[in-house]
């Protein structure tokens, strides 16, 4: 029979007429008798993937026979009513589900995996009845009034065969993906890592007579002391000079010079808190995983300055580049040397001037500087292509099941789609693979 044919046998049909649905509720937060017991309880956040086998939080008989709260058996399927609406997902477990989340038991006249396919093909459909001021949400006579395109039993079967092959290879695809950027990262890190120990250049430098590399400390390479941001009221923002915050720059440099506020300000502080080209900028507040982040000033299209929560330093350019010194701050040696002498506080870890000028630093002869600076770049527009594939690859994926389930319904549905990017992501996962390789040379 042709997919047209087959199409032909179908009919609309209400799910009420398919399933029961019922909602779940909530025991009372104020009464602890109604939690920590041993009852799975579901709620929005738990439902991660397609398939629940787990919570967060479990109740008591207690709570479930106070609350309007119901035990779904495994299997049923959840459908989300409130906030997030439309995400499906089907239970591996007994469990109670809160208000937010519909439980659909279907009868015996559709598959249940059908159906569960269905629903995340409505999925969008039945979002944009949500209403709501706050948070958008369907009534449960909306879920039920749901139009479910319902093709003879054994066509289901059919169909939920090659989505269930479809989608088994998607969650391969997935997972060869998810692994690519921790590989990239580690990647980056042993990078710059070897850039500052000399291990990248060791073959290069061989029989160029080029000395040792000279210890000392950052201070020592200074032009002088570090100087410290300008903090000015939020009624001064707006127009004026250009001035970079913390949230400005990533990994050694600013993402988005357009971006940069504006801030109206006297001569005076122009002058004393100007930066130049050249000019390394290391933020001295913040919580631990930020501290010590900075960034190269590698080009000045205007006048700016600096916020009070980083300090700018300046080099002596005859001793070290600051393209050099930008490596070896965003390496993990570095960043260990920035941080400590770190003075901790609830919220955020804070380093002074001194700090800072007492950090110990490797310093190689100007042109082996000038070389690692070279191979780095090299090696992280390596890695920044791989990561822009993957990207790529990831957003395309991440795309295809509803397209392949608009396809599943209107009769169309081919697995051709997915051999495709099966041959992109094992040619992109051998390439990052290589990525491993490095970490071990």
């Amino acid at each position: 029979m042709s997919e047209e044919k087959s199409k032909r046998s179908w009919s609309l049909v209400p799910l009420n007429k398919l399933a029961t649905i019922k909602s779940g509720g909530t025991p009372s937060r104020g009464n602890s008798s109604y939690w920590g017991g041993k009852i799975p309880w579901v709620k929005i956040s738990d439902i991660k993937s397609l398939n629940v086998l787990e919570t967060d939080e479990y109740i008591t008989d207690l709570g479930l026979k106070n609350s309007s709260a119901r035990i779904f058996p495994k299997g049923t399927i959840l459908f989300t009513i409130f906030a997030s609406i439309g995400k499906v997902a089907v239970l591996g477990i007994d469990a109670a589900t809160n208000q937010a989340i519909a439980g659909i038991t279907p009868t015996g006249e559709i598959d249940r995996g059908f159906l569960t396919y269905s629903l995340l093909n409505l999925s969008n459909k039945i979002q944009e009845s949500g209403k709501g001021v706050a948070q958008n949400n369907i009534n449960l006579t909306i879920l039920k009034e749901t139009l479910i395109s319902l093709p003879p039993l054994h066509e289901q079967q059919r169909i939920v065969a090659r989505l269930d092959a479809i989608f088994g290879h998607l969650d391969v695809l997935r997972e060869k993906l998810d692994r690519i950027p921790e590989l990239l990262i580690n990647f980056r890190q042993q990078v710059l890592t070897q850039a500052v120990t000399g291990d990248l250049t060791r073959e290069w430098r061989e029989g160029k007579d080029l000395g040792e590399w000279e210890e000392t400390t950052f201070g020592e390479v200074m032009e002088a002391t570090p100087k410290n941001g300008a903090y000015f009221p939020k009624d001064l923002y707006g127009a004026g000079i250009r001035i970079i915050r913390i949230d400005a720059f990533y990994d050694g440099f600013l993402t988005d010079w357009t971006k940069l506020q504006r801030v109206n300000i006297s001569k005076k502080d122009l002058e004393q808190y100007n930066i130049q080209v050249g000019d390394i900028l290391v933020n001295r507040v913040n919580s631990m995983e930020y501290l010590g982040k900075c960034m190269l000033v590698d080009k000045l299209p205007e006048p700016c300055i600096y916020e009070s929560n980083m300090m700018r330093v300046r080099l002596q350019r005859e001793k070290i580049t600051s393209e050099y010194t930008r490596v070896f701050l965003t390496s993990p040696i570095g960043l260990k040397e920035l941080r400590k002498n770190a003075k901790q506080a609830v919220n955020q870890a804070s380093i002074n001037q001194k700090d800072v000028m007492q950090v110990q630093i490797s310093i190689p002869n100007q042109k082996e500087q000038q070389e690692i600076v070279s191979r780095v770049d090299a090696l992280f527009g390596f890695a920044d292509k791989i990561e822009s594939q993957y990207q790529s690859l990831k957003a395309k994926i991440d795309q295809m099941p509803q397209a392949i389930l608009a396809k599943a319904f209107r009769g169309e549905l081919v697995g051709q789609e997915v051999k495709e990017y099966v041959r992109e992501v094992e040619e992109l996962g051998m390439v990052a693979e290589e990525l491993k390789t490095y970490e071990k040379n």
